[in-house]
């Protein structure tokens, strides 16, 4: 179990009879959270849980402590069977926007289930990471048009000029929503060189 500084724990909880209401809030947040904490073996234990239903609510939870091992409960998540589970773990990790989890969500564009897929690329969209283009731009071999869309959606987004060749290939798309989408990243994309050249 991890340890809370007590003197903390009487400071904040003082601070609930605070005459200010965002200053009671913020006491009583901070409580949540740290009570949280102290419990984080706890729920780290309950990613294991058979029920899928405990295994978000942790999710939901860990993702509130942010904490380096609550971090990496949640990344463990993105191995596990059920494709919702993985889904739900992607989708937090882009909320939470750490660095550390950039690896493990270009990993999951790998993943079986296209909407993992398609989460993980929405996650990534969150990092403003041009070192992510060459990994979003193998996904626009994927037989799913509308995660194709979305790779393209990511790379306009991060507006990386390497982009633009294969973006150009994806005019010939046989999906129309495909090249339309890549028409429009294109104009942006070239727009943008103009702009900062």
């Amino acid at each position: 179990m991890a340890e809370v500084n007590e003197a903390v724990l009487g400071a904040l909880t003082r601070l609930l009879e605070d005459e200010d209401a965002a200053v009671r809030e913020a006491a009583a947040e901070s409580l949540e959270r740290l009570d949280s904490y102290r419990f984080l073996d706890d729920l780290l234990a309950a990613l294991d849980a058979p029920d899928p239903g405990v295994v978000i609510r942790t999710l939901y939870a860990l993702a509130e402590l942010r904490h380096e091992q609550a971090l990496g409960g949640i990344i463990k998540v993105l191995g596990h069977a059920r494709p919702a589970l993985r889904a739900t773990a992607a989708r937090l990790l882009g909320v939470l926007r750490d660095a550390r989890a950039i690896g493990p969500l270009v990993e999951m564009l790998d993943d079986p289930n296209p909407d993992v897929r398609m989460v993980a690329i929405d996650s990534l969209a969150n990092f403003a990471d041009r070192r992510l283009t060459g990994a979003l731009l193998a996904q626009l071999q994927d037989p799913n048009p509308e995660l194709r869309e979305k790779v393209v959606e990511v790379l306009e987004r991060l507006g990386d000029a390497r982009a633009a060749e294969t973006l150009t290939a994806l005019l010939e798309d046989p999906e129309p929503g495909v090249r339309c989408r890549a028409a429009t990243a294109l104009g942006r994309l070239e727009m943008g060189e103009a702009l900062s050249g």
